[in-house]
């Protein structure tokens, strides 16, 4: 069992009430968004890499 403090709680909440706000449409919505964005870059041949 984890203890929280008053302002974890409080920040719990918030996020749970904002996520209870967000309809499952709009997340669809942004899955389809991203999952073409990933396509484009991944066809495109432009990996993320980094250079050290």
């Amino acid at each position: 069992m984890i203890t929280l403090t008053p302002d974890e709680v409080a920040l719990l909440k918030a996020i749970l009430t904002s996520l209870r706000g967000i309809k499952i449409r709009d997340i669809d919505k942004a899955l389809v968004i991203l999952s073409k964005r990933d396509r484009r870059q991944s066809s495109s041949g432009s990996d993320r890499t980094e250079k050290t």
